[in-house]
């Protein structure tokens, strides 16, 4: 049975507290206690006085009309004879955010206020259930919204609620219709909190006072005050800052209503007080505090606590080069503040599971943290919002937003990616078994999308492509991203189905006469008419030319960097290609400096800009009467802390570490020389193996370091391979690789 507050439901334009139920009861039981709760929304759950809660944000963001969690809780021991106080609060979560309509959550068939179902067993024999054992009363949150923010009012406070067992001004709760979406129990890595950092300075300001963390990053504000009851502050979070407080332009929906940005509001009691909020989180370097005196703004009255899922790092890099060391850093800080429950767009501003966004990341995340469980309950939301015809929507969750924009080949990607690297790195067919269905599915969808030439244009294309003032502002026609994208899909689906022995010649097929009609079109006389990095690499990776036009295309990419006086021009589906295509035919060199020079656009102008966190985009900035401004004169700033370009991270660990991971046990070390790095080191653990490699020049000649714990481990040089058993020493000769 699901219970609520009542029907009204929080909006911006009428605020409606979270409410907070309680139950008061007995126990003289014996044997395994365990409580169940499934959700709509958001909960934190308390049992005398003690938070229950794994992580923040619990259960998890998901369309209810698809897939409701559930969590359980074993609190065997936890339970008195007398006077047992068991509390719900719950927030807004997905069931009802605001977003000014954009997505079209404020329209979706399912809002509602947040409902809840809690079963509380002994040995499997219900005791308690969210009936009229329980009571609701109005919690100091006045209004909250994973977007906006949070309103608390402390002099709402009931003393001791969540202990004593007075139940003065509670009432009785509604019974609600269940929720449409399949329950099921949530298993995804819970989101926690991590080290606390303190403001590197404070500016006083005309409006209050500006906290500069230090670090573009996600995460929660802890406030520690002493006050007289009544006293307002306004907390207000942003990625940048100009002469007059922070500065919401990277938030692309600011202009609806300022106040409901990234805007934190608590009310004081009298005396010392603490606050954090319950169910919103923040991407910022900033935050401005409205409302306090000289005295109060010290580094002690406001903290910031970086949040995000506990996806623990299996791998650690370092190197000589304090450009790559640096985007190493900034990168992984990329991940970490972008991955709430699955990988989403942006901490500040959207909050969207962007579905492209995780396939670009899929590779380097899984390479760097353990995310299993994660993606894997995410790929269920996905096969869940996966639409009768196979087709996908651009973000998920959704309320149906995504299907007619926002999507395409490249975005659609996410569920042969997700699978295909999950294996790579895991080695578990389920994740192939469990995504077969919905993966046939969607070929057999885009096959009725083939346009007159037998090539698929649909949805987005090279988004974010550098020299472009606008995110689709991309040269490469959508018909050659799109199509090559599809043959890639096919031939990782092929390679998939074969592990779990299922048939995919109908897809290899499919793949062959995309590839037989993309040639009739494209391919004139020995050359591809579309001359841009991004369609010239991926038609050299995805081996598009005959192999007699392999060296004139080769030549002809070679010739459009050039033209760009060594510089890439390609957007977030091109640049692996363009990456990986460069060292693989030699050019190691060219590729470090598309990555690493300090001139724009490039990863190492970011860096030198003092990023850190990777950029939406490749833009070029100045600061103009203390504003900061694009200089191509476009207004619109895109948000600083993206992950979609962090897939050179795969790169820097494959070609600068030497480490290629083959599978979940097999290792391959192949050495690549950089004239600018002289030496690296990474260690690398998964499944109770470990590997530790490191390299450095010396004398003429590489010394290579390699200690290895269980690994299927080959070392690969010049045509020669070698097996590494265990730990070893060796001496490489300085010479370029990789020709």
């Amino acid at each position: 049975m699901f219970i609520a507050k009542g029907k009204e439901f929080n909006t911006i334009q009428s605020h409606v507290n979270a409410p907070l139920f309680k139950c008061v009861f007995d126990y003289d039981f014996n044997g395994k206690c365990e409580i169940k709760i499934a959700v709509v929304g958001l909960y934190r759950l308390f049992l005398n006085g003690k938070e229950l809660n794994n992580g923040k944000f619990s259960p998890y963001l998901s369309n209810p009309d698809e897939v409701v969690f559930y969590d359980v809780y074993d609190i065997t021991g936890k339970l008195k004879e007398k006077g047992n106080v068991l509390c719900v609060l719950l927030g807004n979560g997905f069931i009802n955010n605001n977003d000014f309509d954009i997505w079209q959550n404020e329209t979706a068939p399912y809002r509602s206020a947040p409902k809840f179902s809690l079963e509380l067993t002994v040995d499997g024999k219900s005791i308690i259930e969210s009936d009229e054992s329980f009571l609701v009363a109005d919690s100091p949150i006045t209004f909250d919204d994973f977007r906006c923010g949070e309103r608390y009012d402390a002099n709402l406070e009931m003393p001791n609620v969540l202990t004593s067992m007075s139940l003065d001004g509670f009432n009785k709760p509604i019974t609600v219709e269940p929720p449409e979406g399949e329950l099921i129990k949530n298993t995804t890595q819970p989101i926690k909190e991590y080290r606390e950092r303190k403001a590197v300075s404070i500016t006083k300001t005309e409006k209050g006072y500006v906290y500069d963390f230090g670090l573009n990053d996600t995460g929660i504000p802890r406030l520690k005050i002493t006050a007289k009851k009544g006293q307002k502050i306004d907390l207000y979070f942003a990625e940048t800052i100009d002469d007059n407080g922070v500065d919401f332009r990277s938030i692309s929906f600011v202009k609806s209503n300022i106040e409901y940005v990234q805007h934190d509001v608590y009310i004081c009691k009298d005396g010392k007080q603490e606050y954090k909020p319950s169910f919103t989180w923040h991407g910022f370097r900033y935050a401005e505090v409205r409302g306090i005196t000289d005295e109060q703004a010290t580094k002690d009255t406001l903290t910031f606590i970086p949040t995000h899922s506990a996806i623990d790092k299996v791998c650690d890099f370092n190197c000589d080069n304090e450009t790559i060391y640096k985007l190493v850093e900034i990168t992984l800080r990329s991940d970490e503040s972008n991955f709430i429950y699955y990988p989403y767009d942006c901490p500040h501003r959207e909050k969207n599971g962007w579905t492209a966004d995780a396939s670009l990341s899929a590779e380097q995340m899984l390479h760097t943290f353990d995310a299993y469980d994660s993606l894997k309950q995410w790929l269920l939301c996905i096969r869940k919002a996966q639409r009768r015809d196979g087709a996908l929507p651009g973000i998920i969750p959704t309320a149906g937003w995504g299907f007619q924009f926002g999507n395409g080949p490249a975005w659609d990607s996410v569920l042969i990616e997700l699978p295909y690297q999950l294996y790579r790195f895991y080695g578990k067919d389920e994740i192939i078994k469990e995504n077969a269905e919905a993966i046939e599915k969607y070929f057999g969808y885009i096959k009725t999308r083939l346009n007159a030439d037998g090539l698929i244009e649909i949805g987005l294309g090279d988004w974010c492509q550098t020299y472009t003032s606008a995110e689709g502002d991309y040269e490469t026609p959508v018909e050659i991203t799109d199509s090559l994208t599809i043959i890639d899909m096919v031939e990782k689906t092929a390679e998939m189905f074969g592990v779990i022995g299922k048939n995919a010649e109908d897809i290899k097929q499919f793949g062959n006469y995309l590839k037989n009609s993309f040639r009739q079109k494209y391919i004139k006389n020995g050359q591809l008419t579309v001359k841009t990095q991004t369609a010239l690499s991926m038609c050299l990776q995805l081996n598009i030319f005959n192999a007699e036009e392999v060296q004139t295309a080769y030549k002809t990419l070679l010739s459009e960097i050039k033209k760009q006086n060594d510089h890439f021009r390609v957007g977030v589906i091109g640049y692996k290609y363009l990456f990986d295509v460069l060292v693989k035919k030699g050019n190691q060199d060219l590729c470090f400096k598309l990555i690493t020079q300090k001139n724009f656009p490039s990863y190492g102008y970011v860096i030198d800009c003092g990023a850190t966190t990777l950029w939406e985009s490749f833009d070029e900035y100045e600061r103009i009467n203390g504003k900061l401004m694009r200089k191509d004169g476009v207004e619109r700033i895109p948000s600083f802390n993206h992950h979609f370009w962090g897939g050179v991270l795969a790169w820097i660990y494959r070609y600068i570490g030497w480490l290629n991971v083959k599978s979940e046990d097999t290792i391959e070390i192949v050495p690549m020389i950089f004239n600018d790095i002289n030496r690296a080191e990474i260690s690398y653990s998964r499944n109770g193996k470990s590997i530790f490699v490191k390299w450095e020049k010396v004398s003429g000649s590489i010394k290579l370091t390699v200690k290895n714990n269980e690994f299927n481990c080959a070392f690969k040089n010049n045509g020669q391979e070698k097996i590494l058993a265990g730990d070893c020493e060796l001496f490489v000769a300085l010479e370029k690789q990789g020709k």
